[in-house]
């Protein structure tokens, strides 16, 4: 019996402006995080002509990646006909915005924080939608009642001391390894018991407070996490999330740190003007707050400034932020542990990459500015617990070889990037990774250093 063409799946491509191998490499990468195996390069073809994804998650996932693609709402039913499932996929943003009280967010959150496929009927938003739901909720007031009280079990100072140390060590995780499906399901795991115990727990004021911020920060966590296995969606999801917990606490350092988290992601994504805006709330958010609150949010500016070209802006802001930098103290965040003279020096030589990318003029002093503040870290990174970070910057560091034409530099780095590589499971950075060797498979050839192009294929074949 001859298959009928899946006239309604067509139609879904075309109006995504997707190809086939592009929806198989977006589907791809949401069943990675979930932990399933990938899909064959081909298998869009087969659909096309006829045949049906026997696996439901795959069935829905594909609706959503044609949902985002082509800012719509698919049910898989609608491609594949009844036997698929009649849900359209959620906007990200959906019970997180307007004035819902902090019972109706907890609880929203926690029908999706425990499921087990918690991103399978979930879209991102174009980015105007975003940033409006952001502005909202941080325009949200502090809501200050206790949300439980009765319970028979409570929140001992002890239990609440556990999971804040428990925060750390997934931070540190998040450090060596990136978003690994793993780490986000751990993650995950315990943002869902810390919204259960803010729901069905007794505690003191001052512990749910705590329960708040410590919720807010894993909240934060997974967005990052999805942002670096390139999960727009639940990134998006996770940090608007993150913002209302932290608003319900009148935690506006925290605040501050996911706007400029988001100032970082749209930078890094090639949206510069949303950075900027991100990266300045970011800044007034913590105008009252610590040094080192301060250094954060300016570093974001400087970052952002970088993105669009700005050298003078990105100067100003950089020297702010390394000049309050100087100035801790006992009481600073434990969650911007890292940030230190070596992570905004690693943080200015990227921005510097970016900036000679954009210009000109000065291209090459730019770029020998950026060689020797990335060096550092690329060569320490492993030593110092920031595995992840020393690919990343080694990435860029490669780039200011490929844009200098100095080969060597180029090939001596990679080698340097690939000991790093294994453990590090980040998405984000294999992608980079996979571009620059793109990128340097012509000049390396030439030089004959083939061989250092067979190591960076070998590395990224691998788990």
């Amino acid at each position: 019996m001859t298959r009928r063409k899946n006239a309604v799946l067509a139609a879904a491509l075309e109006s995504s402006a997707l190809s086939p191998r592009d929806l198989v490499r977006a589907v791809n990468t949401k069943l990675a995080s979930a932990g399933e195996p990938a899909l064959h390069g081909t298998v869009v073809y087969q659909w096309l002509d006829g045949s049906t994804p026997r696996d439901p998650l795959t069935r829905r996932l594909t609706a959503v990646v044609l949902s985002e693609a082509a800012d719509t709402d698919l049910s898989p039913a609608a491609l594949w006909g009844p036997q698929g499932d009649t849900r359209r996929p959620k906007a990200a943003t959906d019970q997180l915005i307007g004035p819902h009280s902090l019972t109706e967010v907890l609880d929203s959150a926690a029908s999706w924080a425990s499921s087990v496929h918690p991103y399978a009927d979930v879209r991102a938003v174009a980015a105007d939608r975003f940033s409006s739901a952001v502005w909202d909720a941080t325009h949200q007031g502090a809501l200050s009642h206790i949300v439980a009280t009765n319970s028979a079990e409570r929140v001992t100072p002890p239990l609440m001391a556990f999971y804040e140390e428990q925060l750390k060590s997934l931070r540190r995780l998040d450090d060596q390894t990136g978003g690994s499906a793993l780490s986000q399901r751990q993650v995950r795991t315990a943002l869902a018991d810390v919204i259960s115990l803010l729901r069905t727990s007794r505690y003191t004021p001052s512990i749910r407070t705590r329960l708040l911020r410590n919720a807010a920060g894993l909240a934060q966590l997974a967005g990052w996490m999805s942002f670096d296995a390139d999960l727009a969606a639940a990134a998006q999801r996770h940090q608007l999330f993150a913002i209302r917990l932290a608003r319900a606490a009148g935690d506006h350092d925290t605040v501050s740190n996911v706007l400029g988290m988001l100032a970082y992601q749209h930078a890094a994504t090639g949206h510069p003007a949303e950075a900027v805006r991100y990266a300045s709330s970011a800044v007034e958010h913590a105008a009252k707050s610590l040094p080192l609150v301060r250094a954060r949010a300016l570093g974001r500016l400087a970052t952002a400034l970088a993105s669009t070209g700005d050298v003078d802006g990105f100067r100003r802001a950089a020297d702010a932020c390394r000049e309050l930098i100087a100035h801790r103290t006992p009481d600073d965040p434990v969650s911007l542990y890292y940030l230190t003279d070596n992570q905004i020096a690693a943080e200015s030589g990227h921005a510097l990459v970016e900036l000679a990318v954009a210009r000109t003029t000065g291209r090459r002093t730019l770029l020998r500015e950026a060689t020797g503040l990335l060096s550092p870290l690329v060569s320490q990174g492993s030593t110092v617990g920031y595995q992840r970070s020393a690919v990343l910057h080694g990435i860029h560091l490669a780039r200011t070889g490929l844009l200098t034409r100095d080969t060597e530099t180029t090939a001596h780095t990679l080698t340097a990037v690939v000991e790093h590589l294994q453990g590090v499971e980040s998405l984000r950075c294999r992608a980079l990774l996979r571009s620059v060797r793109r990128s340097a498979a012509r000049p390396l050839g030439s030089a004959g250093r083939s061989d250092v192009l067979d190591t960076v294929d070998r590395a990224l074949s691998g788990p």
